[in-house]
C-alpha cells in the first residue's frame, strides 16, 4: 500500500468521522499537507488498518512554535489508548504545541466525539489554554470561522502560568494571514491585541463540572 493510499484511508476513517466539515480540510489538501517539509503526520495503524492520527504544522522545521491541527482515534477505537499514546509522542518531539479545542460550553455532541470527553482527554496529558479570544479561522475560501474554540497549549514539562507571546503571535499571524483573514479587523485584530505583551496567561482547560 502506498503511503498516499494510507493518507486518504486515514482521512477517510479516521479525520472525517472525528471532526465537522466546517473544521477539516479537504482530502486532497490533508494529502498535500501530508507531503509538506514543515508537516508532520503520523498514522498509528493495526496491520493495514488507521487507527488514529496526528497532525504538527509548523512555519519551518525548526520553529518554537507549531500546531497540533488534528488529533483523532478512529470512532471505534476511542478510549482505546491510541490517542494517549500519539499524545506521549506528541509532548515528547516539542517544541511547544498549540491545540485548536472545541470550546464544550459552546459545542455540543454532533455525532464526531462529545467535545466534553475530548477536553477531560487533552486535561489529563497536561493541556492548558491561552487566555485569548481564539476562533479557528476558515479551513477553505468560502467556509466559515469556528466560534467557541481554545487555544490549548502543550509543553514538553508542565505548562507554566505565563507563555512568550512574541513566538505564538508570530505562529498566528502567519496562520491567519494564509486562512485569509483580514488581520486589521476583529475578530483576527482582537486575537493578535491579546498576544501584544511579552507573555500570555495560561489558564486551565474547564472542568467537566463548569461545561455541564
Amino acid at each position: 500500500m502506498t503511503s498516499e493510499q494510507v493518507w486518504r484511508d486515514c482521512y477517510a476513517q479516521v479525520l472525517a468521522p472525528s471532526f465537522p466539515a466546517d473544521e477539516l480540510v479537504g482530502e486532497d489538501d490533508f494529502v498535500a499537507a501530508c507531503r509538506r517539509p514543515t508537516s508532520q503526520v503520523v498514522v498509528a495503524l493495526d496491520g493495514t488498518e488507521p487507527v488514529g492520527v496526528s497532525v504538527v504544522d509548523a512555519v519551518a522545521p525548526d520553529a518554537p512554535v507549531a500546531l497540533l491541527s488534528y488529533l483523532a482515534s478512529h470512532p471505534v477505537r476511542r478510549a482505546g489508548g491510541v490517542g494517549s499514546r500519539l499524545m506521549e509522542r506528541l509532548r515528547a518531539r516539542g517544541p511547544m504545541l498549540l491545540v485548536e479545542i472545541e470550546d464544550p460550553r459552546a459545542h455540543d455532541d454532533r455525532g464526531f466525539g462529545d467535545p466534553r470527553r475530548r477536553i477531560e482527554f487533552y486535561r489529563r496529558h497536561g493541556v492548558r489554554a491561552l487566555d485569548v479570544p481564539f476562533f479557528q479561522p476558515p479551513v477553505a475560501p468560502g467556509r466559515p470561522r469556528v466560534e467557541g474554540m481554545l487555544l490549548g497549549v502543550l509543553t514538553p514539562g508542565p505548562v507554566p502560568e505565563r507563555i512568550d507571546a512574541g513566538p505564538v503571535r508570530a505562529y498566528l499571524t502567519d496562520y491567519l494571514r494564509g486562512s485569509g483573514e483580514d488581520l486589521d479587523a476583529a475578530p483576527a485584530s482582537t486575537l493578535l491585541e491579546a498576544l501584544a505583551g511579552e507573555t500570555v496567561p495560561v489558564i486551565d482547560l474547564p472542568t467537566t463540572e463548569e461545561t455541564t
